[in-house]
């Protein structure tokens, strides 16, 4: 029998997207009365990733949300039982419910019946959806200073690397827009057009958006057109967590040693559970999201949490690391799982040397002094 938790690692063990955003939840708000308990509750759907995408910037100040998961045409039992368990008493601005996507007419009028008004948010395809949200976060500004200025791009097309996005809209209110990796739809386009001025920055490689479409996207908006982006999935999560932009604020900026930092792990392959655990990025220990593979976490990851980790010291002291693990071990296997833990794990050996992981550069883990 082998533990599911190890000392540097927590893991969240459900394997659908409904399960483990209500495990989320629940470990956020233990009581419903907390004093940052949420305000409004999020609906997105377990199987469209697009809609679920843009509605992540939704969670941040002012409107204090939390996302929350269920099928389009079924409001899944345990999601209404966790409606009721926060009963969110909404803002002056938006009721308390926020459902974003195809969701039925049966959905909507069940949560209506529980006394709840809800704003459905939906458009003739996710392209027009995510310009409604966006235009929605507009009016209610986000409380960050890269919320109100910056706008994120992902594709449509799949969520591999768009899936980064979401854990910094929800932690800063950056809203996303989407586009079809060759194509810049119709919506996107026009959008655009009414936000002129803002910095909007590609998430992913030219894999997922196009040269074409990021020339296309300069030719419509003011500031130069920003790509953050790895060789892979993998390194594009590397790569979004030390990003910086010192003009707008936005990026993680998590790229200096021996601060102590957490990270929330997901599969590759299970953007609903990775978005389920969103709201991780917005509370607690604001985790931005590192990509791994159910038996793998690859070196490029290993490597960047090898560079971050703190040295040694005696007495042992903070800061320490941590790490959040996405779904059972069939998700994200054991073996994968120690690997992160031995990576994050404060070690006996400060002199070891790091990588840093933009530059290549080697370098000692820093000294106890400032």
């Amino acid at each position: 029998m082998f533990p599911l938790n190890t000392v540097d690692t927590t893991r969240i063990p459900y394997d659908t997207a409904v399960d483990l955003s209500v495990a989320v939840s629940r470990m956020q708000w233990p009581k419903p009365d907390m004093e940052k308990a949420p305000k409004v509750l999020i609906l997105v759907p377990d199987e469209h990733f697009p809609y679920a995408f843009a509605a992540t910037s939704l969670v941040h100040d002012p409107i204090m949300g939390n996302l929350l998961l269920t099928p389009v045409d079924e409001l899944a039992s345990l999601t209404r039982e966790e409606i009721e368990r926060l009963d969110p008493p909404g803002t002056d601005s938006v009721p308390p419910i926020i459902a974003v996507g195809p969701f039925t007419a049966q959905v909507i009028r069940e949560i209506e019946s529980m006394g709840y008004d809800v704003l459905h948010i939906t458009g003739k395809n996710v392209f027009a959806t995510a310009v409604k949200v966006a235009k929605l976060r507009e009016q209610l500004t986000p409380e960050s200073p890269e919320g109100p200025v910056s706008l994120f791009i992902v594709s449509a097309d799949n969520p591999y690397e768009g899936i980064l996005a979401t854990y910094y809209a929800t932690h800063s209110g950056v809203p996303i827009l989407l586009t079809h990796k060759d194509r810049l739809p119709r919506s996107t386009a026009t959008a655009l057009q009414d936000m002129t001025d803002k910095n909007v920055y590609i998430i992913g490689s030219r894999y997922s958006v196009s040269d074409n479409v990021a020339r296309e996207i300069s030719s419509i908006v003011k500031p130069p057109v920003r790509r953050i982006a790895g060789e892979d999935p993998f390194a594009t999560s590397v790569e979004f967590s030390t990003y910086y932009d010192p003009v707008t604020k936005l990026g993680w900026n998590r790229n200096r040693k021996g601060l102590g930092d957490a990270f929330t792990f997901g599969n590759l392959t299970r953007w609903d559970l990775i978005l389920a655990a969103s709201a991780l990025s917005h509370q607690g220990k604001h985790t931005p999201l590192l990509l791994v593979e159910a038996d793998c976490a690859p070196p490029v990851v290993l490597n960047y949490l090898q560079y971050l980790k703190p040295p040694f010291r005696m007495p042992p002291m903070p800061p320490f690391m941590h790490g959040f693990i996405l779904g059972t071990p069939k998700i994200i296997r054991l073996t994968t799982q120690a690997d992160i833990e031995e990576a994050l794990k404060i070690d006996e050996q400060p002199e070891k040397h790091a990588i840093h992981p933009n530059t290549g550069r080697e370098g000692t883990a820093p000294s106890e002094d400032p």
